[in-house]
């Protein structure tokens, strides 16, 4: 592959010749740029990351430095920059394989700030430079203070390496931000609103199924065993199966906390079953599925006591709710919670591997799009009968009046694309460019969206790295 893409440059960097020198072919060559050439960081924000993208992958390590010019803002007395900045510039590598890189800036602990401060950070230098050259976006100002973006481009960064959907990818249009997390990185997660629920990682194909028991001690190998003999409580099962996997082993589609795989967590404890729970890596053997019993600890938040199947030792963690998110979420293999989504009002849409309905029954796929319904996101989809890019530019607020808005987590969902002609599918592959969707935001914006690319069919794009087009409405 290396020997393919090295010929690839070398053919664009040379061209070839024809009949006379006129006919001159080269390949495009791969720019450099900022992820979005605006970013906020508001009052209740600590920390803000600046993604710097190629184009498409290349088979080489690509350099990239970054300078900047802060107003009314020190570096290590304001904020810090890491990696941190040699001679008031950034060195940057985005390694062989990959996209995209990136770097993050800080506040000072203790530092007051007005909201008028700012940084500019310019692409200065890239190496190598044959096949290479800096993108149109090489420009991004931070701002210390909330933005409404009126719009942007982003390219979202799903992929790592060769894995098309390493990351889920969460979107905050205002801000023009957005976030990749590694999908694996968490099974469960804990509501941090009124109500005591647990939700299951859907990117990581997680399931549950009741035990019927509620005492973990008394929970064995055998009862998992027997489980897993029942098709309608395997949650080992293929999900497209005949006899496959019960839509009561994962979370609602639409994303209402009241259709959750797990019941509700009481204040009785006694009340509360224990779970078996395995992920796509725990899946493989019934030794290897977790059971879990979750309850309301002290601290108003909650305790949760589990092992694999096949152990007696129990672990126990505590967790208490934070109002500024929607979930905290715990990784079962580590032990730890992880950080993952953003905060609550800081994200619209997220992208990336998740389980959707094939007729009617749970299927894990790529290019999910799910909105964040349990923040207060609603979204709309607007049909085109003529032109998208024409009717895209033209919708305006007059127009919003006559959408019809939903809640429903998979508003979106894989209604955007086409990846397969099987199963009925028609049309062709990629995005489908009969629709585009207007997105009320946690905080109360509009924004119009669509997909540019996801490198299927003809669009030119790369597979894990979609891009997406949106504009402020009001």
């Amino acid at each position: 592959m290396k020997k393919i893409w090295s010929l690839i440059l070398l053919l664009g960097a040379i061209g070839f010749t024809a009949c006379d020198n006129s006919d001159e072919i080269s390949y495009q060559d791969i720019t450099v740029n900022f992820a979005a050439n605006q970013i906020g960081i508001d009052e209740a924000t600590t920390k803000a990351t600046v993604a710097v993208n190629l184009s498409r992958t290349a088979n080489t390590d690509i350099n990239v430095i970054v300078s900047f010019n802060a107003q009314d803002v020190v570096l290590g007395t304001d904020f810090t920059i890491t990696p941190a900045p040699v001679n008031n510039s950034i060195e940057l590598t985005i390694p062989e394989g990959s996209s995209s890189t990136s770097f993050t800036i800080e506040k000072k602990a203790g530092v007051l700030f007005d909201g008028n401060e700012t940084i500019e950070f310019t692409i200065t230098e890239i190496a190598p430079t044959s096949g290479f050259r800096i993108g149109d976006n090489g420009k991004s100002l931070l701002s210390f203070a909330a933005i409404v973006s009126e719009g942007s481009e982003l390219t979202l960064e799903g992929k790592e390496n060769d894995v098309n959907y390493y990351n889920v990818v969460y979107v905050d249009f205002s801000s023009n931000h957005q976030l990749p997390v590694a999908r694996t990185s968490w099974n469960l997660g804990f509501y941090n609103g009124d109500d005591y629920r647990v939700v299951l990682n859907g990117s990581f194909a997680t399931a549950a199924v009741s035990t019927g028991k509620s005492d973990i001690s008394a929970v064995t190998l055998a009862d998992a065993e027997e489980a897993a003999a029942d098709n309608s409580r395997n949650i080992s099962a293929t999900p497209m199966s005949a006899t496959g996997l019960c839509i009561d082993l994962i979370d609602s589609f639409d994303g209402s906390l009241e259709g959750t795989a797990f019941a509700a967590i009481s204040a009785n404890d006694d009340e509360n079953m224990v779970y078996f729970v395995a992920s796509e890596t725990d899946k493989s053997s019934v030794e290897n599925w977790y059971k879990v019993k979750v309850t309301r600890s002290s601290n108003g938040g909650y305790k949760i006591q589990y092992a694999r199947v096949s152990e007696t030792a129990l672990k126990t963690i505590e967790v208490a709710k934070d109002a500024a998110y929607n979930f905290s979420f715990l990784s079962l293999e580590t032990g730890e919670f992880a950080s993952v989504e953003p905060q609550a009002e800081k994200w619209d849409i997220m992208w990336g591997y998740n389980v959707g309905s094939t007729m009617g029954m749970p299927y894990f796929m790529q290019d999910m799009v799910v909105i964040n319904n349990v923040a207060g996101a609603r979204v709309a989809t607007v049909s085109v009968t003529d032109q998208i890019d024409t009717e895209f530019d033209a919708f305006g607020e007059a127009q919003l009046a006559s959408l019809d808005f939903s809640s429903d987590r998979l508003g979106i969902g894989s209604s955007w694309r086409t990846t397969s002609n099987m199963g009925g599918a028609t049309g062709s592959l990629g995005i489908k460019t009969d629709r585009f969707f207007v997105v009320e935001t946690p905080d109360g914006y509009y924004y119009k969206m669509r997909f540019i690319s996801m490198g299927l069919g003809n669009d030119g794009g790369e597979r894990g790295r979609p891009v997406v087009r949106y504009a402020l409405i009001k």
